[in-house]
């Protein structure tokens, strides 16, 4: 953990900082060499504070069963897993097996090397394309995150918000939520964004899909048959998390932003956020459980930890994550 003053940093105004960087980009902020983004600002003492939010002593898992898309999304392969007996060897024993697992098979963090920008040609800091690769030679591997997402977490079930006010949202269409959906929730809840926080948005798109036939769910699969809501993919979005010093955006829905959108559009939130300003995204996150919890006792905030695998190079990983009040 680092221990930079939030306060010093640029305001997404005055980004970018570095010259030839893309406008609105974060690049050189936390150094030419930085691969962790807005993950520099969780902090030592931000850890400390967020230990504090423990209270009942309750654990929350933010990961979807590994292989719960059936099919699935984007048209990825389906996991295997094979459990192996040892009984040959002479041991009532037995190991597990996964083949053809994609780590974005379900709930992910996308790491910086997921997504380059293609107006830039770069991904987050100016890294180059052959410098995403496998091992330790590559640049932006998601091993890199795998202490660091530990910090003070706010869920703003903003599905629940919408639907209060008499709008509510269609989760298997693309409608979007604003920055004045995601502070409207918040202020709903009585909760506020202290610099450092990893928001968490609750989109309802992951109990639309649960809750979906298997004829839906095989319609969803492929690439050209997804839609599904998100969070607006806008410049208000991005100066709104970066001057509210969000340090990582975790989503229920399967990209963020609206799907289908298309790559040419320079503006997508992926490009915004993970190659401008080094944001970490988070997709298909169940928050059912722990939405209900804060429901009920009305506390939105807690102790969030997440511990990407240790991949050396990897490109994503299942968010290995708790969110415990």
């Amino acid at each position: 953990m680092t221990d930079i003053n939030l306060n010093k940093l640029p305001k997404f105004s005055e980004l970018p900082v570095k010259q030839g960087a893309p406008a609105e980009s974060s690049w050189g902020v936390f150094g030419d060499d930085d691969e962790l983004g807005t993950l520099n600002m969780l902090t030592t003492q931000g850890v400390i504070d967020a230990a504090k939010l423990v209270r009942k002593g309750r654990g929350f898992r933010i990961d979807t069963p590994l292989g719960y898309a059936n099919p699935p999304l984007f048209g990825r392969k389906p996991m295997k897993h094979t459990v192996i007996s040892w009984r040959e060897h002479g041991f009532l024993a037995f190991d597990d097996q996964l083949d053809v697992y994609n780590t974005q098979e379900g709930a992910q963090w996308d790491g910086y090397g997921h997504v380059g920008h293609l107006g830039a040609e770069r991904f987050y800091n100016g890294v180059k394309e052959d410098e995403i690769k496998s091992g330790p030679d590559g640049r932006l591997g998601i091993h890199l995150w795998a202490d660091k997402v530990i910090g003070r977490g706010v869920l703003a079930d903003a599905f629940k918000y919408r639907a209060d006010q008499g709008r509510p949202v269609n989760p298997g269409e693309p409608e979007t939520y604003t920055v004045e959906d995601i502070q409207g929730a918040l202020d709903a809840q009585g909760t506020k964004l202290a610099p450092g926080s990893i928001l968490l948005v609750r989109t309802g798109w992951l109990q639309h899909y649960l809750a979906s036939s298997p004829e839906a769910k095989a319609a969803m699969a492929p690439v050209t048959g997804l839609r599904a809501c998100g969070i607006e993919a806008s410049s208000a979005t991005v100066e709104y998390l970066w001057d509210h010093r969000v340090a990582a955006l975790g989503t229920d829905c399967p990209a963020v932003e609206q799907w289908p959108w298309d790559p040419k559009d320079l503006g997508a939130l992926h490009y915004r956020t993970l190659a401008l300003l080094g944001m970490p995204i988070g997709e298909q996150f169940d928050f059912e459980k722990l939405a209900a919890d804060c429901a009920d006792d009305d506390v939105y905030e807690f102790m969030f930890v997440s511990a990407p695998l240790n991949l050396v190079g990897g490109i994503a990983s299942p968010p290995n994550g708790l969110a415990i009040k």
